[in-house]
């Protein structure tokens, strides 16, 4: 897993944004890899009745800078009772000696590719993952944000979705739960499922985490993360 990809996973997981209707939230971190310095995050979520929008940013830092790498996320949609349903996505990716974009748009929870260079990608492909077949997954960011919203203590650490970025199928789970005190610290897996390379599969498919939160203003919110991986241990901490 490059460091990009794993800042993707680390910044999707502390997506902190427990504000007010039609408030918006932004914050920072800063991403370090086996203690070092990697790069750092910028933050933005929006709800507003019953729509959702929020983007997030990283670029490397520090030693990271060696590989000097990008990448830009946003998502909209609906907060239905049942979670969140993404309308729009859009993801631009830079890692150094790639750079790849995409952009999708639901209908009835059906994603379709609209643009972006994965869209000739799929196309030039034949095993490539049908969208169509992707019925009522949801991508990253979503996937993720829905995680860290602010969440009832009751049930805090019961979540799963499957996702879709356009060629690649994951599932997001969280089922462990530690109680210490007020905290809560939840244990999850993201998990690699299909249109990945056989070499990713082999180096990686399923990526723990945990994640410790604390009740604020009524609510349960994210106060630090821990992704490991077979670099090792990335930790994000807000500034």
């Amino acid at each position: 897993m490059r460091i990009p990809a794993l800042a993707l996973v680390i910044t999707a997981l502390c997506l902190t944004a427990q504000a007010a209707p039609a408030a918006e939230a932004r914050s920072s971190y800063d991403v370090r890899l086996l203690g070092l310095p990697v790069g750092q995050l910028r933050l933005a979520a929006r709800e507003d009745g019953a729509a959702y929008a929020v983007s997030s940013t990283f670029a490397t830092t520090g030693l990271a800078r060696i590989v000097d790498a990008s990448f830009r996320l946003s998502a909209q949609g609906r907060i239905t009772a049942g979670g969140l349903a993404p309308s729009r996505y859009d993801e631009q990716i830079d890692t150094g000696d790639r750079r790849s974009t995409a952009q999708l748009s639901y209908a009835s929870g059906v994603p379709r590719i609209t643009g972006g260079t994965v869209a000739a990608k799929v196309a030039e492909d034949p095993d490539a993952l049908d969208p169509r077949a992707q019925k009522g997954s949801v991508d990253p960011l979503t996937a993720l944000y829905g995680v860290l919203r602010g969440r009832p203590a009751k049930g805090i650490c019961r979540y799963s979705v499957i996702v879709f970025d356009g060629a690649r199928r994951a599932a997001l789970v969280m089922s462990g739960r530690r109680d210490a005190g007020d905290l809560v610290t939840c244990t999850g897996a993201y998990t690699r499922l299909a249109g990945f390379s056989a070499s990713e599969m082999k180096r990686q498919s399923v990526y723990s985490f945990s994640i410790t939160y604390a009740p604020a203003g009524g609510v349960m919110q994210p106060q630090s993360l821990s992704v490991r991986s077979g670099y090792g241990t990335a930790e994000l901490t807000r500034k």
